[in-house]
């Protein structure tokens, strides 16, 4: 028998994991929705800013003891200020998701600094990174262990399931 296929969900906004999940999902865990495309046993585990009660196999990734060197100085020189007038305008933000800001940048520098997080993530067959802020998370990772598939998105993930990874009977 195969061992059940990893997966790792990544939710890089402060949002709440399991509210996100239902919106894409309806009451079905995302577990159930996987092995019921691919007909494969998978095990799910969740990186996200809060915890979930549908996946309690998470890593909350929360604030670090130490915010890293960027974010200290970032929040003494007032640059959240200048961030939020920005966000009202397109051109600027534009200039936020390129600058170190950027929610799925302060995401990516939580992760690093959590070794449980980098450990689910380096043990993972597939990433789902479920929103935007995830995704540079998920990237970084596959870059740095290119055996592990990424995906964005759920509805894109449950297709690939769906063909890519369905368990084929030979009869």
């Amino acid at each position: 028998m195969n061992a059940p296929l990893k997966v790792v969900a990544i939710i890089g906004s402060p949002t709440d994991p399991d509210q996100l999940l239902r919106s894409g999902l309806g009451e079905a865990s995302l577990e159930e929705e996987l092995e019921r495309v691919s007909q494969r046993d998978v095990a799910v585990r969740l990186v996200s800013w809060l915890p979930s009660r549908d996946i309690p196999e998470g890593v909350v990734v929360g604030t670090p003891q130490r915010a890293p060197l960027v974010d200290r100085l970032l929040a003494r020189i007032g640059a959240g200020k200048l961030q939020r007038v920005l966000q009202r305008y397109p051109a600027g933000r534009l200039l936020n998701s390129l600058g170190p800001l950027d929610q799925s940048r302060v995401f990516w520098r939580a992760v690093r600094e959590n070794k449980s997080a980098l450990s689910v993530l380096d043990a993972a067959d597939v990433l789902i990174a479920v929103d935007l802020s995830a995704v540079r998370t998920a990237w970084i990772t596959s870059r740095r262990n290119p055996s592990v598939d990424a995906y964005y998105g759920l509805a894109s993930t449950l297709k690939v399931f769906a063909t890519r990874f369905a368990h084929t009977t030979s009869s």
